[in-house]
């Protein structure tokens, strides 16, 4: 009996399958004749290869459409090589030091000379000629300054005087060096102006120069002219006094153009000579 129920469900079953495989095959059918896919008329898709793939052609609309460009990134990079061309800086360790505020001055003599004609970056030694005194401790009289020669020249025309231009750069204390930019702000008593020590100016020097020998030939001839006014050949007079008179006036309108190319005074500095100095950057002393 349970035989016979078994071969009665086999049979139900290979039946089911049968009838679904059938019901596949007139979907299929019903495809075919609806949608003929052998003679559709539906263009052929381009045959694109992954090199073309960043521009493609749309058959609706005709338009191309490309792919973006990558991103540009300005930002420098740092490689290893950059890395290893920093230059290491040493850093002290346990260092004390006291602040000097800008605008301190500080009064100095010379201890080297310097003229316009030392030239540019030439080295120039200050000595205090009194004691600094900053929070902690206080630079006494005799403390050294170093400086350059920033700029100079010899005289020029126009009247122009020599120039030279001297800065500090340092200053020791108890066997430690420490920056110390400064400009001189006084030389000798006398202010110096842009940290500009210069010659004096020669043009009305020079006008004088041109003028001295007019001057003097004019001066002869009056003396003559005197001579002649006081004796019987008085006439003669105007000879004598014209010639003298004209080369004044004349010398008096030509010399401020002939002044001109004059040169001023040289600007020299001695040993010795006093000065203030006015810190332009505050000063970190080491102690």
């Amino acid at each position: 009996m349970k035989k016979i129920i078994l071969l009665v469900v086999l049979l139900l079953f290979a039946n089911n399958v049968s009838f679904a495989l059938e019901a596949d095959d007139s979907i299929d059918e019903i495809i075919k004749k609806n949608y003929n896919t052998e003679n559709s008329s539906l263009p052929k898709l381009p045959k694109t290869s992954p090199k073309s793939i960043e521009s493609q052609t749309f058959l609706d609309t005709g338009k191309t459409v490309s792919t973006p460009p990558k991103s540009i990134n300005n930002s420098p990079s740092t490689t290893n090589t950059d890395l290893k061309n920093i230059p290491s800086v040493p850093q002290k360790i346990n260092v004390k030091t006291v602040k000097v505020p800008k605008w301190k001055k500080i009064n100095v003599t010379f201890s080297t000379a310097v003229s316009d004609s030392s030239p540019k970056g030439a080295r120039v030694t200050f000595v205090s000629s009194a004691p600094l005194v900053a929070k902690n401790i206080t630079l006494p009289a005799g403390t050294v300054f170093y400086g350059t020669v920033v700029k100079s020249h010899s005289p020029q025309i126009l009247g122009n005087g020599g120039l030279v231009s001297v800065k500090t750069d340092y200053v020791v204390y108890n066997g430690k060096t420490s920056y110390c930019e400064g400009n001189i702000i006084v030389l000798n008593h006398d202010k110096v102006l842009f940290n500009n020590i210069k010659g004096k100016n020669g043009y009305v020097k020079g006008v004088k120069k041109v003028m001295r020998p007019a001057k003097t030939f004019y001066g002869k001839s009056l003396k003559v002219t005197k001579k002649l006014w006081n004796s019987p050949g008085f006439i003669l007079a105007p000879i004598t006094y014209l010639p003298g008179a004209l080369f004044l006036a004349g010398d008096a309108v030509a010399s401020p153009f002939i002044a001109m190319f004059h040169k001023g005074e040289r600007a020299y500095v001695k040993k010795g000579s006093t000065a203030t100095i006015r810190l332009t950057e505050p000063a970190y002393i080491e102690y």
